[in-house]
């Protein structure tokens, strides 16, 4: 969205690991290695959501969703920033193999809290992230 002076709004900011009751978009499935297989394009959230049955486990422990960032409504909101994309990507630096810094297909690296605040470094990170919805 555009003002009067000709400024851009700048986008609003999704949450790349939202519990289902807030997913608006389907990021990927959880494999059996625990990491993300994302998909890309986006897929709208309840489409994922209607098509995964009822296997009795929560649906975050087997897709990780992303909706847009509640900021200070999240436990992990700082305040300033969002602490849980700080904490992975600080943590993945500290623990990755060399070579594992190619940036996984994702279908909102442009809007993401994570992206927009960590850079490059949530990518990685980001790929190895469960939801806990308890």
């Amino acid at each position: 969205m555009t003002d009067a002076a000709g400024r851009t709004d700048p986008p609003q900011r999704m949450c790349p690991s939202t519990p289902a009751a807030n997913a608006t978009v389907f990021l990927g499935m959880i494999t059996p290695a625990g990491r993300v297989a994302y998909v890309t394009p986006a897929v709208p959230a309840e489409v994922a959501l209607a098509a995964a049955g009822d296997s009795g486990a929560p649906v975050e422990s087997r897709f990780r969703l992303a909706g847009p960032c509640v900021t200070s409504s999240c436990g992990f909101w700082t305040g300033e920033h969002c602490g849980l994309g700080a904490r992975m990507a600080a943590s993945y630096a500290e623990t990755a193999e060399p070579g594992e810094e190619q940036l996984p297909k994702c279908a909102i690296r442009r809007t993401c809290r994570w992206f927009a605040e960590q850079g490059p470094a949530a990518c990685p990170a980001c790929s190895h992230v469960v939801t806990d919805a308890r």
